[in-house]
């Protein structure tokens, strides 16, 4: 017997199957729309989530565009020992510089700069999965947020330039003081600290932003050099142009992670200027204390901690023995660490992105 389709059961059929279509096309939708809404609600830049301090083991990677950040990297190896925060913890400090005769501050857009750090994020979140990473040195900072890695990542990243805005903020925001901030290239260009200040209420007549051009790298290859006192001794000369005789409140700034090492420097060309600074100030010591939120320490006991140093690019021994030198008072560990650093000259691309930008 042949069967008889009548048109409007063919019709009421089609449009059964047009409404599960669209239905199926909608909940595909909500799904994009919900997971776009997850990636959007992402942690924020400098932002540390409870569900870090509630972990018990961790593995927190400081990153730098040299060896200033170690310093970061040594102090927090020691201090995480007694806080009782965590119970086992793995420092990791990786040198993001991506040769030994190429740095950030050599390339010559703030493209290729961007690019290279993203590739340089994306590698060191893949191969050490880290809890939290530190940026410990200002010019990789003032780029993070143009790199796709922080609009993607569900990893907790802290920068430095907000811990140095927030430390200087602390002295300057009463009365007429002004600060010198002591900085490489990028970051005087970027100029993040002087707007940040400025949003906060601090007019940028009080704010002197001086740029030290291979100063950082001289302090790698000997801190106790000539070419590094006459390179603080040019650059306190230019500092000390911005002020006047009625200037009374004068704070100094080191806003590039390898300053600090050289804080006697810095006193001492001041000091022969007869300009009296009230204080010296440095962010690094105040990036660390970020790791230890009161209401998760004296957790344990004991914390038991490794620390390793990995670089992208080569560390001559001249700069090991240098750094060594500098960071063993604080963390023999870490200074170990930095004689025992781990070479990764293939870690992340660089030289194609510099090539390409040149074409």
């Amino acid at each position: 017997m042949a069967m008889v389709i009548h048109e409007e059961a063919v019709s009421h059929l089609v449009t059964n199957l047009l409404g599960e279509y669209m239905n199926f096309i909608k909940a595909v939708i909500l799904s994009l729309l919900l997971t776009s809404s997850i990636h959007s609600q992402r942690i924020p830049y400098n932002t540390i989530p409870d569900s870090f301090y509630e972990k018990e083991n961790v593995k927190i990677l400081v990153t730098d565009s040299g060896l200033g950040g170690l310093s970061i990297a040594a102090e927090i190896n020691e201090k995480i020992k007694n806080a009782g925060v965590f119970q086992n913890v793995e420092v990791i400090f990786f040198n993001a510089q991506p040769h030994l005769e190429s740095g950030y501050n050599s390339m010559e857009s703030t493209e290729e700069k961007v690019i290279v750090f993203n590739n340089a994020l994306s590698a060191m979140d893949k191969e050490f999965s880290p809890d939290i990473i530190l940026i410990g040195c200002n010019t990789l900072s003032v780029i993070y947020e143009f790199t796709d890695f922080s609009k993607t990542t569900e990893v907790p990243v802290v920068g430095i330039v907000d811990t140095g805005v927030n430390l200087i903020f602390s002295k300057v925001n009463n009365g007429d003081a002004k600060v010198i901030l002591f900085a490489t290239e990028t970051t005087v260009e970027q100029a993040k600290h002087k707007t940040q200040l400025m949003e906060k209420g601090i007019t940028g007549d009080r704010i002197f932003l001086i740029s030290c051009s291979k100063l950082a790298g001289n302090i790698e290859r000997d801190p106790e050099s000539r070419l590094t006192d006459s390179l603080v001794t040019a650059y306190v000369n230019d500092a000390v142009k911005n002020i006047s005789d009625d200037d009374k409140d004068i704070y100094v700034s080191y806003n590039c992670t390898h300053y600090g090492y050289i804080d006697n420097k810095f006193r001492k060309a001041f000091s022969e200027k007869n300009i009296n600074v009230i204080d010296y100030l440095n962010p690094n010591p105040f990036m660390v204390e970020l790791l230890f939120n009161k209401k998760y320490t004296n957790r344990y006991d004991n914390t038991l901690t490794t620390v390793r140093v990995v670089s992208q690019a080569e560390i001559t021994p001249g700069k090991i023995g240098s750094i060594y030198d500098l960071i063993e008072p604080v963390s023999s560990a870490t200074a170990e660490a930095l004689f025992d650093y781990t070479f990764t000259p293939d870690f992340f691309e660089w030289e194609r992105v510099i090539e390409k930008q040149k074409q």
